[in-house]
């Protein structure tokens, strides 16, 4: 027991150095090695990025330097661990004595929440532990990010014991909900104005005449143009402001056939609208997406988890980890912590009032203890 607090100790340090509010966020820590790997996925294999502590090399992986393993899981986004605040934040957890898998799913890189990301991420764990570095015995922890909460969470219902615990950064509970907030916002707080393409995107198959929507080459085109737009205003805080995306999905939309233009800047909230059409597309669906909500298979959790939210997030509200909390403590032990230092995916730099530093810090100090209690080698006393 002794080992592994101190263990822990080591690891708060080194996550403070690099995940708290001092740090630039383009600081990272240097000599961290990753490589890649191949995991068999339900619908064919896909890459994974592996990492390892400080000190390891090629010819020798893990030099006993492993303490533990993390099973990392992205978000919705096209670029999957390539993400630089992605691969940063997976280094800075190999620096503190993890082994780190990262897989790039496929479905997710296309933007869409489609049952085989269930299976992909069960294949990623599998992979994980067969991993060579992994000291034998050791209970891997999941780390989630966004939408990567309901794989992780799907996972933590099926490998029940094999998980030593389990972090769901801005995670959802319910997806109307969730996908609710992404066209409206909630009690007068600024949503995204990116999402809007995402959310038609996954109804896409729902999209028919009334929009222009003929056939499905109609809705490859839609896809791809839809995709183009992401890819040109994803992580640009510029455009988010004066109306820039307006521009873009200008831009884009010569590409496509005049029939699916309005549809299209609907979707990119370059034209008024995309409210109404995305809400009849849902209700098509007639229940398509309830699969998504995780709550169902939470009497098979068994590992801790703990919940972060950032107050602010305009991906989705805080108030989604609150139901996550609700519906968990139930069946496991989950705990949640708000802050105002985190947005939806990376360090906030905006100041703090003086009166709200206390919490935030205490917030800080159980997030940071949470990720080094996610795993732990099974040689620790």
């Amino acid at each position: 027991m002794r080992g592994r607090r101190r263990e822990t100790a080591r690891r708060l340090v080194t996550l403070a150095r690099w995940l708290g509010p001092w740090t630039q966020s383009e600081a990272m820590p240097l000599g961290i090695l990753r490589v890649s790997t191949e995991v068999a996925g339900r619908g064919g294999s896909f890459e994974a990025w592996v990492y390892f502590p400080r000190g390891a090399t090629t010819e020798n992986h893990s030099a006993g330097l492993v303490r533990g393993a993390v099973l990392l899981v992205p978000g919705l986004h096209f670029r999957g661990p390539e993400d630089p605040r992605f691969d940063r934040f997976s280094r800075v957890l190999a620096d503190a004595g993890y082994l780190v898998l990262a897989p790039f799913l496929p479905s997710y890189r296309a933007l869409r929440v489609e049952p085989e990301v269930v299976f992909d991420i069960n294949a990623s764990f599998d992979a994980l532990l067969a991993h060579p570095a992994l000291p034998r015995g050791t209970k891997p922890g999941v780390f989630s990010i966004s939408f990567g909460s309901m794989p992780a969470l799907r996972l933590a219902a099926m490998r029940g014991e094999e998980i030593e615990r389990v972090v769901v950064f801005g995670g959802f509970a319910n997806f109307a909900e969730t996908i609710h907030f992404a066209l409206h916002g909630k009690d007068g707080r600024v949503n995204d104005p990116l999402n809007a393409a995402v959310v038609l995107i996954n109804v896409l198959p729902f999209l028919g005449e009334e929009e222009g929507v003929c056939d499905d080459a109609d809705r490859a085109l839609l896809r791809e143009a839809w995709m183009a737009f992401c890819r040109a205003t994803w992580g640009r805080s510029e455009m988010k402001k004066d109306g820039a995306h307006k521009v873009e999905a200008e831009r884009l939309v010569s590409s496509l056939p005049a029939p699916l233009q309005q549809v299209f800047l609907l979707g990119c909230r370059a034209r008024d609208g995309v409210e109404h059409v995305a809400s009849a597309a849902i209700a098509r669906s007639s229940g398509g997406f309830a699969w998504i909500d995780p709550r169902v298979h939470f009497p098979s959790v068994k590992a801790p988890v703990t919940l972060v939210h950032g107050v602010d997030d305009d991906v989705i509200p805080f108030e989604q980890s609150l139901a996550l909390r609700d519906a968990l403590c139930a069946h496991t032990r989950a705990e949640l912590f708000l802050t105002g230092l985190y947005s939806h995916t990376q360090a906030e730099s905006r100041a703090r009032r003086p009166k709200e530093v206390w919490s935030e810090l205490r917030a800080m100090q159980g997030i940071l203890l949470a990720m080094a209690r996610l795993s732990f080698s099974s040689n620790e006393p």
